[in-house]
């Protein structure tokens, strides 16, 4: 075991014992696996169910190592049905509206994992009741290397055009929970400066101070 901590655990596992539920970007490969190559480290782990093997976050880390022909690779594993820790959307706003019906849970993507039928890049997104982005900083040269493998199977088939349009698609997901962030921080100041005015003119001797 790497470490555990807070209710989760992370560790070495062969990376052919994780099952992706849904294909990769080639476009998104090829961008992580220069970054992963020029740190010679994996920042963070995958996160994957702990009785399945599933993965659920970090399709791309797992494929970058694969097809560089490592066999093992750092993995947070969780239960993927505690709902109230975990839940699934299909966009990044879904973070914040959770209770929304968006069509996507997680008997579906353990179902997609489990029978090999994979979903579309980025079809789901994963939220967590702790951060994602538990640096670890794994050295790969501590990691057993083989041979390179073809990973072109878990990979959706992309033209140049259309990895633009998923860039595209991909920012405009990001504008999407800034406009919603910005939104709700102005309702909540407002929401504020409301209360504030009310204690203010109390005559009953209540003070902030």
């Amino acid at each position: 075991m790497l470490t555990e901590e807070s209710n989760f655990k992370i560790v070495i596992l062969p990376i052919d014992e994780l099952k992706p539920h849904e294909k990769g970007s080639p476009l998104y490969l090829e961008l992580l696996k220069q970054e992963i190559l020029q740190d010679q480290m994996l920042r963070y782990p995958v996160i994957a169910d702990e009785k399945t093997h599933i993965i659920l976050d970090g399709m791309h880390r797992w494929l970058v190592l694969k097809s560089l022909g490592y066999t093992l690779i750092p993995v947070m594993l969780v239960d993927a049905f505690k709902s109230r820790e975990i839940h699934v959307g299909t966009r990044r706003i879904h973070r914040y509206l959770w209770y929304s019906h968006n069509g996507m849970n997680t008997e579906k993507v353990i179902s997609a994992g489990l029978s090999g039928q994979l979903m579309e890049p980025r079809s789901t997104r994963h939220f967590f009741s702790f951060s994602k982005f538990q640096k670890i900083n794994y050295p790969l040269s501590r990691l057993k290397k083989g041979a390179p493998k073809d990973v072109s199977k878990y990979l959706a088939k992309m033209t140049k055009k259309e990895g633009s349009t998923a860039i595209r698609d991909w920012m405009e997901e990001i504008h999407e929970e800034i406009d919603f962030l910005t939104k709700r921080k102005k309702e909540v100041e407002k929401e504020m400066e409301e209360f504030l005015h009310r204690i203010k003119h109390l005559n009953n001797g209540f003070s902030l101070s």
